[in-house]
C-alpha cells in the first residue's frame, strides 16, 4: 500500500490514478507515483504542482478515489497564498460563547 496525501491506496488505485494522469498528459506526476510503487515506498511526497495535477485528473471522472480527491483539495486550499491553518480546534462552543447574542449558522459537510 502506498500513502498519498495521507490516504492509503491499493496497488490498483495507484495504477488507476497513474493511468488518469498519463491520459491527461501529467507524465511527471505519473512517473513519480509509479516509481514509488515500483520501489516499494510506503509514502510518496507530492509537490503542490503534483497535487494539482492529481486533483485535475480526479475531477472529471467518477472514481473510487474520492477520499484522495478530498485530501488533495484540502491540502491545496491550506497552501494557497494568504491562508493559514487554524491554530487549534476551538469547536462550536468557542463560536457560540464568543458573543452570546450573536446568531451562529453552522453547516455540517
Amino acid at each position: 500500500m502506498l500513502i498519498v496525501a495521507g490516504i492509503r491506496m491499493s496497488r490498483g488505485e495507484v495504477l488507476a490514478l497513474a493511468s488518469m494522469l498519463r491520459h491527461d498528459g501529467f507524465d511527471r506526476t505519473e512517473r513519480l507515483l509509479l516509481a514509488a510503487l515500483t520501489n516499494g515506498q510506503e509514502f510518496v511526497a507530492l509537490s503542490a504542482d503534483d497535487k494539482e495535477c492529481a486533483l485535475a485528473a480526479l475531477v472529471r471522472r467518477p472514481t473510487k478515489l474520492v477520499e484522495l480527491r478530498g485530501a488533495l483539495f484540502g491540502e491545496l486550499n491550506w497552501q494557497r497564498k494568504g491562508l493559514t491553518p487554524p491554530l487549534g480546534s476551538r469547536g462550536i462552543e468557542a463560536a457560540t460563547t464568543r458573543r452570546l447574542q450573536e446568531h451562529v449558522n453552522v453547516a455540517w459537510i
